[in-house]
Order: structure tokens, then C-alpha cells, then sequence
């Protein structure tokens, strides 16, 4: 009997600390001011999966690296100061073909952030008390079979 009771017991407090979440991954999605730079060859196609350097004004040291996506674009969250600075990109191919040039744009304020994600809290408290009462039944209907 208390065999029963400290396994229910120990489900009961796993799944409601959040153990049935703890590897869970969230993400989470802005909407603001992003400045999206498209790189392509003169014949249309995209400079897809290439090597791009972001420098904010005359700075030396890249503030933004990585690969441009499928469709040979990059992202660039400068923020309010950031697009009085001014900004640089360096972009290069392994065969060479590249650019290295000033990007000049301007920052609208009318976008409002997006809401934060509703928080899962409501579905642990759910599976704690689902697995208590389920586990709960079941212990019931043992101890009545063993009686019988």
C-alpha cells in the first residue's frame, strides 16, 4: 500500500514541478524593426548560403555574422541608434564573386511588438492532476481486485 502511494506521490510532484517540460524549448517572436538586405547575382539568382560581415559606422570588428538564407537574404535589428551610425556589409563567395558597400535606410516607428507567448502553465497543472487521479483510480481498483 504505501509502495502505491509514494510512486502517485512522487508523479503527482514531478509532473507539477515540470518535469514533463523541463526539456521543452520556446521560442518566442518579435515584430519590429528589422531591416531585411537581399543579395543577388546580376543574372537573378540569389547569393544563397554565403558569408555576410555587418559593421556598425566605422567600426573594425563585425557586430553580425553568419549565412545568408536560400533566397540570399540576411536579417539586421539595428535599433533606433544603430541607423544614424550607418552600417557596412561585407558579403564574399569561395569563388570570389562579392561586395563590400554602405547600406542607407531609414526606420519607421509604427510597428508594435507582437504579444508574448501564452505561458503552458494550465497543462502541467492538467497532467499533474490527470496522472494523480488516473494513478489514484487504478490503485482503487487493484486494492478492490486483491479483495475479491
Amino acid at each position: 500500500m504505501h509502495g502505491w502511494r509514494a510512486c502517485i506521490l512522487a508523479l503527482a510532484v514531478w509532473a507539477l514541478a515540470g518535469g514533463a517540460s523541463a526539456h521543452a524549448l520556446r521560442h518566442e517572436v518579435r515584430v519590429g524593426e528589422a531591416v531585411v538586405v537581399s543579395l543577388h547575382f546580376t543574372d537573378g539568382e540569389p547569393f544563397a548560403f554565403e558569408r555576410y560581415e555587418l559593421f556598425r559606422g566605422k567600426g573594425t570588428e563585425p557586430v553580425q555574422s553568419g549565412l545568408t538564407d536560400a533566397q540570399g537574404r540576411l536579417v539586421l535589428l539595428p535599433g533606433a541608434a544603430g541607423a544614424a551610425e550607418g552600417w557596412r556589409l561585407r558579403a564574399f563567395s569561395v569563388d570570389g564573386h562579392g561586395i563590400d558597400t554602405a547600406l542607407a535606410f531609414a526606420l519607421h516607428d509604427n510597428a508594435a511588438p507582437a504579444p508574448p507567448p501564452a505561458e503552458p502553465g494550465w497543462a502541467r497543472v492538467a497532467l499533474g492532476a490527470g496522472l494523480i487521479l488516473g494513478l489514484g483510480a487504478l490503485a482503487k481498483r487493484l486494492l478492490r481486485s486483491r479483495r475479491a
